[in-house]
């Protein structure tokens, strides 16, 4: 059995019994706690999840099937073996339809158990590594922070590791959503101020009378209220950079203010008579074309010359081949972990709603429809109904196929349970809860033969 460091519960009111079960665990390297009932269990479960539950039956106060339930709403990834003395088909049954892995009866045959942990640590370390796997391919899906691996996104790429070392001002194009703060921070973190500030102003965040203050700063005196000096940002980010957001709503005063920052390495803080010596990088972002807004005689002519030494244009979302999926996994991943969830994926009209759809709000939009679905997910996918209406004004059309009748529904699900337990029939019936010849009519009737 491989040794990994799986954690693994063990709850049996029998003592003996559990400390046995320990022992043997722990002998192949396994780190193994006990419980003698189930609410100390799920205090500890709350805390810190195990890989693996091995649980009796019958215990004091809560029952298996009662942790069976909790465990899997808790965490679906969690694999259960129920142990009982007092076994019948059917709640073995009610177990495994539960959730559980599977069952054995006391007393426990070591051989049996061995054989059995064995199967349920393999498909333990199969997640595990299939999990590691997925981390490792977003990593390298991304760049810097940003993700993609569409020629749109890898164009951007290269565009940043040209002008990141270059120290020169930058213009940031893209709708809104699509990113523009990340590419800004991965300019600064591949550039050779990295281990200064980065500093981000959003110039339509603030009204003309105060992103003067907010830019420059003031100093004592300036203004009622000034009872003390006060950096601006610009200043905050001496030897770093500067991301100017939505620089296009800068008022045209400020614009000429900014072009002297530009032109002469000073700025002058409200109220103040001394020049102050800043060395700052200044990265533009706007989702109008700038050269545009020159024309239309919103921005200044000189201030778009000194700042439009590189441009970068950020893809729509829908434009970015292949990236949607990359994306809306990362998104799981990440509201997974914000909101202790266990959501696996996307039913199949989720996923065709979602491809469907235009996102005018882009990633940012994306990421938005994802933190819904998973809080509003009560299954382990998430389905067309856990999205925005916009996504589903016609639920037919998002289906995977047109709707089917009880019977066809069954048929379906028959086959799939068929297939689920590689063609057994027995463990199938117990599976759908029929009895043999109950399902031997119905694959008869469906001719799928032996």
């Amino acid at each position: 059995m491989n040794k990994q460091p799986i954690r693994i519960a063990v709850i049996d009111d029998e003592k003996i019994s559990a400390i046995h079960l320990q022992e043997v665990l722990s002998g192949f390297g396994y780190f193994v706690d006990i419980f003698f009932e189930g609410e100390s269990f799920l205090e500890s479960f709350r805390c810190s999840p195990y890989d693996l539950v091995i649980t009796d039956m019958k215990l004091p106060g809560i029952d298996g099937m009662g942790i069976i339930e909790q465990v899997k709403r808790r965490h679906h990834e969690t694999e259960i073996v129920v142990i009982t003395g007092y076994a019948t088909l059917d709640s073995a049954i009610e177990a495994i339809r539960a959730g559980a892995f599977h069952y054995l009866t006391k007393p426990i045959r070591l051989d049996e158990f061995n054989n059995l942990i064995s199967q349920v640590i393999d498909k333990i370390m199969l997640r595990i590594e299939a999990d590691t796997l997925r981390a490792l391919m977003m990593e390298k899906a991304g760049h810097d922070g940003m993700i993609g691996t569409s020629r749109q996104m890898v164009a951007v790429y290269k565009i940043i590791e040209k002008v990141a070392p270059l120290d020169c001002p930058v213009i940031i194009h893209g709708q809104s959503g699509t990113g523009k703060e990340l590419v800004a921070k991965a300019i600064h973190r591949m550039s050779p101020r990295r281990d200064n500030p980065i500093v981000s102003v959003n110039c339509g965040g603030f009204s003309p009378e105060l992103i003067a203050n907010e830019l420059f700063g003031h100093e004592k005196g300036a203004f009622t209220g000034a009872f003390k000096a006060k950096k601006g940002l610009l200043e905050s980010a001496d030897s770093g950079t500067v991301l100017l957001d939505e620089i296009t709503e800068m008022p045209s005063d400020m614009q000429v203010k900014l072009l002297r920052v530009l032109q002469e390495g000073q700025l002058f803080r409200l109220g103040g008579t001394r020049p102050i010596d800043i060395d700052i990088r200044i990265l533009a972002a706007s989702n109008r074309n700038l050269e545009d807004e020159v024309k239309k005689g919103n921005f200044r002519k000189d201030l778009f010359f000194r700042l439009n030494v590189m441009a970068l244009s950020l893809p729509r979302l829908k434009d970015r081949e292949g990236d949607l999926w990359l994306l809306a996994d990362h998104f799981l991943q990440k509201f997974n972990t914000a909101y202790n969830k266990q959501i696996k994926g996307f039913a199949s009209n989720a996923r065709q709603a979602l491809e469907k759809y235009d996102y005018p709000g882009n990633v940012r939009e994306l990421e938005n429809i994802i933190a819904r679905g998973v809080a509003l997910a009560e299954n382990d996918e998430i389905y067309a109904s856990d999205l925005p209406e916009d996504l589903i004004k016609d639920p037919v059309a998002v289906n995977h196929s047109p709707l089917k009748s009880l019977e066809e529904l069954e048929n379906d699900h028959i086959i799939r349970v068929l297939s689920a337990v590689g063609g057994q029939r027995e463990r199938a019936a117990r599976v759908l809860g029929v009895t043999r010849s109950t399902l031997w009519r119905k694959i008869k009737k469906l001719g799928l033969g032996p």
